[in-house]
């Protein structure tokens, strides 16, 4: 658990490690799986917040469940400084990122003033890990960030932002960026992904974890640019992450579509998930006139990892009221030996079924007549 001795992260400079050469691919995998045996932390992912977020009572709700470490997935308002430097101020060991909200009016940086998204950026300092790996190392655990203010899909949000601040020009470039943060993390560190918007390639249908759910018949609206880092890292063995942490996408499907999958977990027993509980912060139904009346209860996904590997994903609601701190509500999303896999190309086999028995038939008549 958390405590007082908890040092703070360290930052890990891009260039604090060259990559590993591909002739020791598996001497570098096998450091990795040593890493990971030894890596155990119980940690708190705040999912999109949208304006929801009170120091104070995230603070008590946090003390009850304890976390190592929290991460933000972004999207804290629009350009709402004094929230991120509520959110900065935060004791608790963390790490954050910038999603397209936090840019919602900032186009690019003024030389002239200090812009929203310049402000929320100083504020949070090397705890904005976007294009960065930053270390806790009592956790043996690094965290690296991918893209600030994705909007999801093709093309790049913000262009003159990322190309100013990061040096970001296109998909391939933010890719590689993220690849090179990668290679900075300690060998001995289990290597977690903190990105606003998830990559490519976990499914199109509405409701998948970043399945378009405004548009009919849906569509993939992950990131390329994460997607293609995830490959060549790990085709170059700098990468052990056994979990993936993302937002953007709300649980709550577009106009009443019912709720979004959370949680996908891939072929390599990689964890995917989406933590955009959106609204974050409810009422609490209490009678009126009493103490507890204008208490509130806020969400918070809790992921276990034990040995290295992803043991539990909880879905908490705390209850904040006055002195009253309890934990009201808990939906398991995955325990281990669970398994919700990549989704596969639909196939309607009652469809095919059909004609296949519908061919046979013209097909025996055929060699009757």
């Amino acid at each position: 658990m958390l405590s007082a001795s908890v040092p703070a992260p360290t930052p890990c400079s891009l260039q604090a490690s060259p990559p590993h050469p591909r002739s020791n691919h598996i001497a570098a995998r096998a450091s990795m799986a040593s890493a990971a045996a030894r890596s155990s932390a119980h940690i708190a992912v705040v999912g999109d917040v949208h304006d929801q977020w009170n120091l104070e009572e995230d603070t008590k709700a946090l003390e009850l469940l304890q976390p190592d470490l929290v991460l933000f997935t972004g999207d804290f308002g629009e350009e709402n400084v004094e929230l991120v430097k509520s959110v900065a101020n935060l004791y608790f060991a963390k790490a954050v990122i910038l999603g397209n909200h936090d840019a919602w009016h900032t186009t690019q940086f003024s030389g002239k003033k200090k812009d929203g998204v310049q402000l929320q950026l100083e504020c949070l300092g090397e705890e904005h890990v976007s294009y960065w790996c930053l270390d806790y190392p009592t956790l043996k655990l690094s965290v690296v960030g991918g893209r600030p203010f994705s909007c999801g899909g093709k093309n790049l949000f913000r262009q003159k932002l990322l190309s100013t601040r990061f040096g970001v020009q296109d998909m391939d470039g933010s890719a590689k960026r993220i690849c090179k943060a990668t290679s900075g993390a300690p060998e001995d560190h289990l290597v977690m992904i903190l990105a606003h918007n998830g990559p490519t390639g976990l499914g199109s249908n509405m409701d998948d974890i970043f399945g378009k759910d405004w548009v009919f018949g849906g569509g993939d609206h992950g990131d390329p640019d994460l997607a293609q880092a995830l490959s060549l890292s790990k085709e170059t063995g700098k990468i052990c992450a056994p979990l993936l942490v993302f937002g953007h996408m709300h649980k709550e499907l577009a106009d009443g579509h019912g709720l979004r999958k959370m949680i996908v977990v891939g072929d390599d027993n990689t964890m995917y998930l989406n933590g955009a509980i959106v609204p974050r912060v409810k009422r609490l139904n209490v009678e009126q006139g009493t103490p507890e009346s204008c208490g509130t209860m806020r969400a918070f996904t809790l992921v276990e990892i034990l040995n290295g590997t992803v043991d539990n994903i909880v879905e908490s609601w705390v209850s904040v009221a006055g002195d009253r701190i309890t934990l009201e509500e808990e939906h398991f999303l995955f325990k281990s030996g669970d398994r919700i896999t990549l989704p596969k190309l639909d196939v309607n086999l009652s469809l095919i079924a059909y004609f296949l028995l519908l061919w046979l038939e013209i097909l025996a008549v055929i060699l009757g007549g």
